[in-house]
Parts: C-alpha cells; structure tokens; sequence
C-alpha cells in the first residue's frame, strides 16, 4: 500500500528571520570623552551663544535661550558628568535634545559623527546589573578604537521625563 505524506519538504517555510535594526547614535566629546544619544532624541545641534541666566537655576544649569518661540534649557554637561565647567568656547556646541517632548539643551565640545550601531554591538555598563535604566550611561559600544558610552537622559533629569 502507498502512503500519502502530508508533508511536501519542498513546501517547507523558512524560520522566520529576526529582524534587528540598526540604531543610530550622535556622538560628541565632552571633557575629553566619547558620548552618544539615540539621534531619535536630537532636535537640532546648535552654535553656541551666551545664555541667559536665570535666578535659582538648578545643578549644571548654564541658563535658557530661545530657540524659535520656545525657552530652553540649557546645561553644562561636563558639570552633569560631575566634572567642572570651564569657560564656553566658540568651537562647543549646543545639541538640543526632546524629552518627552520637552526641549534641553546640552553645552558639549564638538559633535563627532553619527554612528549606526548593531543592537548586539552594544554593551551593558559595568556594575550596572544588566539593567539600562540604572544609570546616567544606559550602554556603552566600541568605534574604532574607543568606547562611547550612550547617554540615559530620562536618567540624568528625571524631572522632564514622564510629564
């Protein structure tokens, strides 16, 4: 008697790929270090220009400037990063960053490039247990020869993020 096989191996579908997309970083020095954030969170990279001070600023706050209408933040991320503040030069930069559709703008030295990064060619930050949220760095990935770390910035002002 012949039997009749259900399965045809010619037929067979392929597992499905995982799909893993590239994520992209702009990256920046500040105080001598690397640094990237999520280019999805970047508004704009500005100039510097003097900004105005404001009475009661909170920790790293270098004032506010008005960006098209809206009054912006500004901090000093070296001071941030729990470095010192050093006299603003022409050549640094302003990249203004949305959080929670909130703009804050960040004093960094210059911007560097933008990266695009494999999810697997990230690294957790040591001590942090593996959990991205735990900290100002939420990740860290090697370009050439240096390490960047990746910026937590719902970690680093709390008080933007979730309003």
């Amino acid at each position: 008697m012949a039997s009749l096989s259900l399965h045809d191996d010619s037929m067979t579908a392929a597992a499905p790929v995982e799909v893993r997309a590239l994520e992209q970083f702009v990256t920046f020095t500040c105080s001598g270090r690397a640094f990237g954030i999520d280019i999805m969170s970047v508004r704009e990279i500005r100039s510097w220009s003097p900004t105005t001070e404001l009475p009661g600023q909170p920790h790293g706050a270098k004032g506010v400037l008005d960006i098209r209408g809206s009054v912006v933040q500004v901090y000093d991320l070296a001071v941030l990063l729990g470095g010192y503040g050093s006299e603003v030069n022409a050549g640094q930069v302003v990249l203004v960053v949305s959080l929670d559709n909130q703009d804050v703008g960040l004093l960094v030295d210059t911007v560097s490039d933008i990266i695009f990064a494999q999810p697997e060619d990230l690294r957790p930050v040591p001590g942090s247990g593996g959990d991205p949220s735990n900290g100002m760095v939420s990740g860290m990935f090697k370009n050439e020869d240096r390490l960047i770390a990746i910026l937590n910035l719902a970690a680093m002002f709390p008080s933007y993020a979730g309003h």
